[in-house]
């Protein structure tokens, strides 16, 4: 029987007959015509972006006058509107899930801006008169004191203003997920309040901001995650639009673990303000850039292996597929020490990577199976460490 709250529940009954029990069901994808739809809402909407910056450019107003800015907010307000009313009728109506995805990052992108636009431009010059280069002149060397006197001299509201901004694209990610409960959106909204936490941070004390900052990746990684778990436990046979929106919070998680988990593991829980490079994603301690690439690369691949086991018990594949590209790096840098050509490295990265993803794939229910076999099968614990026979694999 076919569930109707499931994400694709419109293909579910035609492709339930060749599913296996342990095969995952696709949270972004329902058949062949989702890539079709997808294709042509792609080219509308390059059209519409292209022909918009045209539309602006021919009436050859001055680019820092009012009209201007207005004409651009037009702009931006229609094309969202416009993928507002083909979000109705496709993920409403049709619950088309890749094309819902598209539509969803072009209303959240051109919505979030028109309102931050709008706030940055006419709002905030009403509120206050402060010029905000006085106050970050005071950063000319980055510490506790200098920051405490950039945030006496900024005025309240450009002090908030990353909170609004980050506010703004929770309330637009917010009014997609609200109407149309797109798993997808679901997983962006967790990434929106994720960051207006860490908004509210820099707000109230930018400097242990900046200082511990692979700890605040962390805590952003983890209540991704968590997130995702509960969502998870609350469908554990992962046939529901609950289960799209873990497998989403999940896949946005990884990144911002895997980020945080490699500074951590070569920096600590805190970075040097004064050191160089401190504004890059990884922080390299000295000793050498061969020598901390290495040491980088040593620890992506132990915590892409964490990753897989804990895919394994909660069964979730997107923390791994969301860690391939960085696990894909990692191995190469490794491969690359060995002195092999470059050939010599792709095909070695490639083969690795192949291999244990084909490896986990293949080996996947019997895997579980094995690792789970210590746990309950019902209660809290097994709605989020799912035995394979009493959960569906997600």
């Amino acid at each position: 029987m076919t569930n109707p709250d499931h994400p694709n529940a419109a293909s579910q009954s035609e492709t339930a007959s060749s599913a296996r029990p342990g095969d995952e069901m696709l949270p972004f994808l329902n058949n062949f015509h989702d890539i079709f739809t997808t294709i042509g809402v792609l080219i509308l909407f390059t059209g519409l972006f292209v022909g918009a910056v045209q539309f602006h450019d021919s009436l050859n107003l001055d680019q820092q006058s009012v009209a201007a800015e207005s004409v651009s907010l037009l702009l931006l307000g229609l094309i969202a509107l416009i993928a507002w009313g083909l979000s109705a009728i496709l993920v409403g109506r049709q619950r088309r899930i890749l094309p819902g995805i598209v539509l969803c990052v072009v209303f959240v992108g051109c919505c979030g801006t028109f309102l931050a636009w709008l706030y940055t431009s006419y709002v905030m010059p009403a509120l206050t008169n402060v010029d905000p280069q006085t106050a970050f002149d005071h950063l000319s060397v980055f510490n506790q004191e200098s920051v405490r006197a950039l945030l006496n001299e900024l005025d309240w509201v450009l002090r908030t203003w990353p909170v609004i901004i980050a506010a703004v694209f929770v309330v637009a990610t917010a009014i997609y997920y609200l109407s149309f409960r797109l798993p997808f959106s679901g997983g962006l909204l967790g990434v929106a309040l994720v960051n207006l936490a860490v908004c509210a941070w820099l707000v109230i004390d930018p400097y242990s901001l900046v200082v511990f900052n692979p700890l605040a990746g962390l805590l952003m990684g983890l209540t991704l995650f968590f997130a995702g778990v509960i969502f998870d436990a609350r469908d554990p046979a992962r046939t529901t639009r609950l289960s799209g929106t873990g497998f989403w919070l999940h896949f946005f998680a990884a990144p911002v673990l895997l980020s945080a988990a490699i500074t951590m593991a070569l920096n600590g829980v805190r970075i040097d303000p004064q050191a160089e490079g401190v504004a890059g994603m990884i922080y390299f301690p000295q000793g050498g850039e061969d020598g901390a690439a290495v040491r980088a690369a040593i620890v992506t691949l132990m915590v892409i292996a964490v990753f897989a086991l804990v895919s394994l018990l909660i069964n979730r594949r997107a923390l791994i597929v969301s860690g391939l590209l960085t696990t894909g790096v990692a191995l190469g840098v490794l491969v690359n020490q060995l002195g092999l050509d470059g050939a010599g490295v792709v095909a070695t990265t490639l083969l690795v990577l192949g291999g244990i993803v084909v490896l986990l794939g293949v080996a996947w229910t019997p895997v579980r199976r094995v690792l789970t076999a210590p746990f309950p099968n019902e209660g809290v614990i097994a709605r989020i460490i799912p035995s394979p026979v009493h959960g569906h694999e997600g």
